[in-house]
């Protein structure tokens, strides 16, 4: 199986826990992006995997192409263009002060992405699911329409899509994701959102009060309005501090609601990428025929993991993921 992931890669700069913007004498630097993040944790689950973008023609782009192959990560359709690479700056948080995020990603390579640029067919050639989000869809119009192009030749060619609402407010209005995102509804199978996509993108309410009956009545209302979407999933983060949260995934498919365990995140590291996490142990189930119930454990301790590691990525195993499903936090791996 082969999963084609499509979106742009950022250079990210992050302060030190502890440090804000304002007195940071340096930054870690990493590289980041949800579709990549994603590519990534399906090749370290043994997936075979291919990332189509456009990065700067100089050494910041040369060094995202070999941080890919280094992820063991297919970069054949990745153009090279004279334009810049776009930047974002974290600042980590800590106990009661939360993490910030500043784009700098104006003009970037990505963004002049245009139908000319892609050969669709053979950069879907072979592909079995292609995966983007909506933080692709809000770089430009010209993206949105080529996106829309792609769409419509998975549908045609038998390709799953996957698709991470993924709304940012500093990139684009609830009125401009809207519109786009019913644009690309009927093309979608694999769904990520969670009850705040369903209430403020789609427009949907209700007045149930309890969160797993409100996802299973939203859940429910999408796919009687597009059937072709058969899996939807998200998270649910209880926050104690920016350290400690409790995760669970909930995963629906065939008209049912299923739930993992809450887990305890203590001591959390990194949680950028976390969801990208999430979305990885979903996809990787479903095209591995996993049951409802462990997709939905495997996606959540996938995403826990993450949680222990710095970067965008995450960068476990599957057998990682397995042992931590049968046996929890224990003995030192020796």
């Amino acid at each position: 199986m082969k999963v084609a992931g499509f979106g742009e890669i950022l250079l990210r700069l992050s302060t030190n826990k502890g440090i804000r913007f304002i007195n940071s004498k340096g930054f870690d630097v990493n590289y980041g992006g949800g579709e990549a993040n994603v590519l990534i944790a399906l090749s370290r689950f043994g997936v075979q995997t291919r990332m189509i973008t456009k990065v700067s023609n100089n050494e910041i782009g040369e060094a995202i192409i070999n941080y890919l192959k280094e992820k063991s990560v297919e970069t054949s359709f990745i153009k090279r263009v004279d334009k810049r690479t776009p930047i974002y700056f974290v600042e980590k948080g800590s106990g009661n002060r939360s993490s910030k995020v500043i784009y700098d990603r104006l003009d970037s390579a990505f963004a002049s992405t245009c139908e000319e640029d892609i050969n669709i067919k053979e950069a879907l050639k072979d592909v079995d699911v292609f995966h983007f989000s909506g933080i692709t869809l809000a770089i430009s119009e010209e993206v949105r329409r080529l996106t829309l192009k792609i769409l419509k030749y998975c549908s045609n060619n038998n390709i799953l899509v996957s698709y991470d609402s993924n709304y940012r407010a500093k990139m684009w209005s609830l009125k401009e994701a809207r519109r786009a995102t019913r644009e690309i509804l009927p093309y979608i199978n694999i769904f990520s959102a969670g009850i705040l996509d369903a209430e403020n993108i789609l427009d949907m309410n209700c007045n149930l009060k309890d969160k797993y009956e409100k996802l299973t009545y939203y859940y429910n209302e999408i796919t009687k309005t597009y059937p072709n979407i058969k899996h939807i999933f998200s998270s649910i983060r209880e926050i104690k501090s920016v350290s400690v949260n409790n995760f669970q995934c909930n995963y629906y498919t065939n008209n049912k609601l299923y739930s993992s365990k809450t887990y305890v995140i203590d001591d959390i590291v990194d949680r950028i990428g976390a969801g990208d996490a999430l979305t990885s142990g979903v996809i990787y189930s479903i095209i591995n025929k996993k049951s409802p119930e462990y997709t939905s454990e495997f996606a959540a301790i996938s995403s826990v993991l993450k949680h222990s590691i710095c970067g965008d990525a995450n960068l476990v195993t599957s057998k990682e993921v397995e042992d931590f499903i049968s046996g929890g936090v224990g003995k030192i791996a020796r």
